[in-house]
C-alpha cells in the first residue's frame, strides 16, 4: 500500500447511479473517480440537479451506487453488507446538514457526546471529548445551553461538533452554511476547514456559494452526473 493510498479519506472508483421511472433508465451520476486525503478539504460544486446531493448520499454509504467501488479510510465499502456499512458510517463517517438537526431535548454538550455514547463509549470520556471538541468552536460557555438556547450559528458549531467528536476520517456537509448570513457562511465555513486540517479528517462539501468554495483546498465540479 502506497504512502499516498494510506492517507485517503475517500476514494470513488468510476461510480455509476441510475434508476428507472415510467420505464425509462434516468443516469444521475456518470463514472465519477474522486479521492479526498485526510487533512483535505474539496467543495463540491454545480447547478441544482447536477448529482450533487446523490454523489455525497454514495459517499456517505447511505444509497447504493448502481456500479463502481468506494474506498472508507482504504476499506472497500462495495463490498459490505448493509450492517457493515452501518458501522463503517458510525465510526469513519460524520455527517452536517444545512439543517443542524440537533436533539431538542438535549444541550450543547449531550448532543455532541451522543455520537460516542451510540458506539458504546465510557460516558465520562465522551462528555470529556464532546466538552473539548464544543471548547474549539468556541461553545465552552455554552454547554447546557439547549438547541433553543442557542442562535442559528451556534447551532451549526454544535453540528460540526459533533460531526468530528468521533474522529472520523471522512466529514461529508451538504450545504452546511444554506441557512446562515454571509459573515456567519464565512465563519463557520472557515471554523468547519480549520477543524479537518487539525484533525486530520478528509471533507466533502456541498455548496452553491462560488465565494466560499474558494477556501476550500480544492474545487471539483460536477453537471450533469459528470465531475470536471
Amino acid at each position: 500500500m502506497s504512502k499516498s493510498e494510506t492517507r485517503q479519506a475517500l476514494k470513488l472508483v468510476n461510480i455509476t447511479k441510475n434508476f428507472f421511472q415510467a420505464g425509462q433508465e434516468i443516469v444521475v451520476i456518470k463514472g465519477v473517480n474522486l479521492a479526498i486525503n485526510k487533512g483535505e478539504m474539496v467543495a463540491l460544486t454545480g447547478p441544482s440537479g447536477s448529482g450533487k446531493t446523490t454523489l455525497l448520499q454514495i459517499a456517505g454509504l447511505l444509497d447504493l451506487a448502481s456500479s463502481g467501488q468506494i474506498f472508507i479510510n482504504d476499506v472497500n465499502a462495495a463490498k459490505a453488507s448493509d450492517s457493515e456499512r452501518t458501522v463503517m458510517r458510525k465510526n469513519h463517517i460524520g455527517f452536517v446538514y444545512q439543517f443542524h438537526y440537533l436533539l431538542p431535548e438535549f444541550s450543547a454538550l449531550e448532543n455532541v457526546a451522543m455520537p460516542l455514547l451510540i458506539q458504546q463509549k465510557n460516558r465520562t470520556e465522551s462528555f470529556a471529548a464532546a466538552e473539548k471538541i464544543l471548547n474549539e468552536v468556541e461553545l465552552g460557555s455554552h454547554l447546557h445551553h439547549m438547541p433553543s438556547q442557542l442562535s442559528g450559528g451556534q447551532q451549526q458549531r454544535v453540528a460540526l461538533a459533533r460531526a468530528i467528536v468521533a474522529k472520523p476520517s471522512l466529514v461529508l456537509a451538504d450545504e452546511p452554511t444554506g441557512n446562515l448570513d454571509s459573515n456567519l457562511s464565512e465563519k463557520i465555513f472557515t471554523l468547519l476547514r480549520d477543524l479537518t486540517k487539525k484533525h486530520e479528517i478528509g471533507c466533502l462539501i456541498v455548496t452553491h456559494n462560488l465565494e466560499l468554495s474558494k477556501k476550500a483546498d480544492r474545487i471539483v465540479s460536477i453537471r450533469d452526473g459528470v465531475v470536471c
